[in-house]
């Protein structure tokens, strides 16, 4: 098995480790070590391979724009050794340092037996080693890399065989056809029936899974049962109660997935997508809020669907929208992204106004981004006193109006922190006093300083309680323009 450890750039997490005999790396979306593509723009999609061949560990560079170094020296394919250090993508791309593991009990480096000689005698690797010692070694590193692999082909079983037979010419000392074939056929015997021994740890581990995924639906009954509790609740010190009891279960769920990703990733990843796709699209937007949360309270689920309905009934209204949306979403992402914020939030344009410069509520307020007066001028915005008779009112002024509210949202979420994009949303729509007043009611801990929790406790306006699943119902529909007959 390698490692590959993070030294610079954006390796997902701080390294990565393989047992696959050829590990794919670069920024493509099926390689086995992925860079972040904005992050490292300097390594390609396949970048380079790592392959096990001739008894040796190989880095190819397969056809990359900035090149491969090892040690500091540009190669095409170099032969590794533990503690190598590589740079994909030449000067100024990520660098990890190649080191290989001890795979299996009993072995040492790139699989050789750990054999103890006799004093002052020090045979070659596979000399004094009878068939069945081989044959052995060969079960070992075959049912422990298809364990590894998740009871899968694990891409090494030719390779093993591979390295026994040179190791059985060796044991042999002779050329003896008949005499090696029968070494052959039991090693080759032997390793087969290490699949029966596979399959019994794969069963062990398929329990596990089982009692895991078992209490975790458990826990995800209770949950449920309190957020209904909470929906019709209303004394202030039973929610606190319930709330209580809802965070301790969910950070017992979240500790079970924790404890299903150690034995098995790809069933904790189905785990973390599961339920509709609405729940999916959820999560997807709230990940691009900082605002994930492992429980959505049913009731805003429901009231967003509800949104999502009431939006797409009137297909030509919808289609009016979201062609303004069109027009001037250019100008928007470059205003947010300008700011570090998430485009998404910019759909606090189609609750406020539909995406219409021009439109004038009742109250006074103008514009896509529905600026008062005092509040344009704050930000820098020419509202003159006679707006109303035909004065100037920059308002209207898609560009500056924009770049003001982005401000503004900038502004909102530099008070109430990086992680509180709901919180600005909701502050859009309730302003800041209001939110400065519901947030010192509820405390100065994170964790009371979050949408969810203000939600869940009823400590926001009805309106505002609204508002929020209005704006994500808008960006569920821009997402999936085709599915709601946009495109």
């Amino acid at each position: 098995m390698i490692r590959l450890t993070h030294l610079s750039g954006s390796l997902q997490g701080s390294s990565s480790t393989s047992p696959k005999a050829v590990v794919r790396i670069g920024r493509g979306a099926d390689c086995d070590v992925r860079f972040d593509a904005r992050l490292d723009a300097r390594v390609s999609t396949h970048h380079a391979e790592i392959r096990f061949d001739d008894g040796h560990y190989v880095v190819v560079d397969t056809g990359s724009s900035n090149g491969t170094l090892v040690n500091g020296k540009q190669v095409r394919q170099q032969k590794l050794r533990s503690g190598d250090k590589i740079v994909f993508g030449a000067q100024g791309g990520p660098e990890v340092r190649f080191e290989i593991e001890d795979t299996f009990p009993g072995l040492g480096r790139n699989g050789s037996p750990r054999a103890k000689a006799p004093m002052g005698y020090a045979p070659s690797p596979a000399k004094g080693m009878d068939a069945a010692a081989l044959a052995q070694e060969a079960q070992m590193k075959i049912a422990q890399a298809r364990v590894l692999s998740g009871g899968q082909p694990s891409g090494q079983t030719m390779f093993i065989m591979a390295d026994t037979l040179k190791k059985v010419e060796v044991a042999t000392q002779k050329r003896d056809r008949k005499k090696t074939a029968r070494i052959v056929l039991a090693v080759v015997a032997v390793a087969f029936l290490g699949l029966g021994a596979m399959g019994y740890v794969l069963w062990q581990k398929e329990q596990q899974l089982e009692k895991i995924l078992h209490k975790k639906d458990n826990l995800d009954k209770q949950i449920q049962k309190i957020q209904l509790a909470m929906q019709i609740e209303s004394d202030p010190s039973l929610l606190q109660q319930l709330e209580a009891q809802l965070t301790l279960l969910t950070g017992k769920a979240q500790a079970a997935i924790g404890e299903l990703e150690q034995k098995d990733k790809t069933a904790a990843e189905k785990m973390a997508e599961s339920g509709d796709e609405l729940d999916r699209s959820i999560r997807r937007i709230l990940r691009k809020f900082d605002a994930d949360t492992y429980a959505v309270p049913p009731i805003f689920k429901k009231r967003l669907e509800h949104y999502i309905e009431q939006k797409a009934q009137n297909k030509t209204f919808l289609r009016q929208v979201y062609a303004r949306k069109k027009a001037f979403w250019p100008i928007i992402v470059k205003e947010f992204a300008a700011l570090g914020l998430p485009e998404e939030i910019a759909f606090v344009a189609w609750q406020e106004s539909n995406f219409d410069p021009f439109v004038t509520s009742a109250a006074g307020a103008r514009g896509m981004w529905q600026f008062m007066d005092f509040k344009a001028r704050e930000f820098g915005m020419r509202v003159d006193p006679d707006w109303r008779k035909g004065g100037q009112d920059e308002r209207t002024d898609v560009a500056k109006s924009t770049h003001a509210a982005a401000k503004y949202l900038y502004n909102l979420l530099s008070e109430f922190g990086s992680e509180s994009f709901m919180l600005a949303i909701a502050s859009y729509n309730k302003g800041e006093p209001g939110m400065r007043r519901a947030l010192r009611e509820v405390g100065f801990r994170k964790e009371q300083r979050d949408f969810w929790h203000l939600y869940r406790l009823k400590k926001l306006p009805e309106e505002t309680m609204e508002y929020v699943p209005q704006i994500l119902a808008a960006a569920i529909l821009c997402n999936d323009p085709k599915k709601y007959g946009l495109e």
